[in-house]
């Protein structure tokens, strides 16, 4: 594949400004700008429909931030895995007060801004429903998996909770920190009967908080109706 050079130019304000963020967030300019332009371009890609250009750049976003790493990776594109995913005929569906519902009542039962029921595809999550997200992710409902935490619940099969991402080893660099505000983050696997992780019901803060076990037990009982749901067709 032929390399192709670009030459940017920033003013010394403007380079200053990106080396502060990218220097928060903890990795380099230029994966910050690789980031951001990924974004950008997957954003566009969404918006036109360009069903192949956003495949493409959602398994180069994922590439950038370690997401294809490993277990994570191999978990999320288990072939069985997808096949059941696909099955449901939730991808890309229009929104379902079912969903909604559930989401909502997440959201006040752990008093937290942000609840979603989201789906993890191979390069991307979907959201199903999505109360309190900010735009323009409520809109486009999905990110690539560069700014998934869910795709870690999926592959562990397991609850995850993370009371501040930015300390998290494994979270600190995922750019939903920055883009999406997500600090406090609390996910159930939607495990279908056959086995398979579908996504998550999670919930999300954003400050640090600390989950407590209660709040762990009343999400894993609302994310068991979600299943339900999903089963019912």
């Amino acid at each position: 594949m032929p390399m192709r050079a670009t030459t940017v130019r920033f003013s010394e304000d403007l380079w200053s400004m990106l080396e502060r963020e990218a220097t928060k967030s903890g990795v380099s300019a230029a994966q910050f700008v690789r980031e951001a332009t990924i974004l950008r371009l997957a954003m566009l890609a969404g918006m036109r429909g360009d069903e192949a250009a956003r495949m493409t750049l959602g398994s180069l976003a994922a590439q950038a931030q370690g997401a294809g790493d490993g277990e994570v990776a191999g978990a999320v594109s288990d072939p069985k895995r997808l096949s059941a995913l696909e099955k449901t005929g939730l991808l890309d569906s229009e929104p379902d007060e079912r969903f909604d519902g559930l989401a909502r009542v997440a959201a006040r039962a752990l008093d937290a801004p942000v609840a979603m029921v989201t789906l993890v595809d191979r390069d991307r999550q979907f959201f199903k429903a999505c109360i309190g997200l900010e735009e323009p992710w409520a809109s486009q409902r999905e990110t690539p998996l560069s700014h998934s935490f869910c795709q870690h619940a999926v592959a562990a099969r397991t609850a995850l909770v993370v009371d501040d991402a930015r300390e998290d080893p494994v979270l600190r660099d995922n750019p939903a920190i920055r883009d999406m505000k997500v600090i406090a983050y609390a996910g159930i696997p939607l495990i279908a009967r056959g086995g398979a992780a579908l996504g998550t019901l999670c919930v999300i803060d954003h400050k640090p908080r600390r989950w407590r076990p209660e709040d762990t037990s009343l999400l894993e009982e609302i994310a068991g109706t979600v299943v339900a749901q999903i089963e019912a067709g």
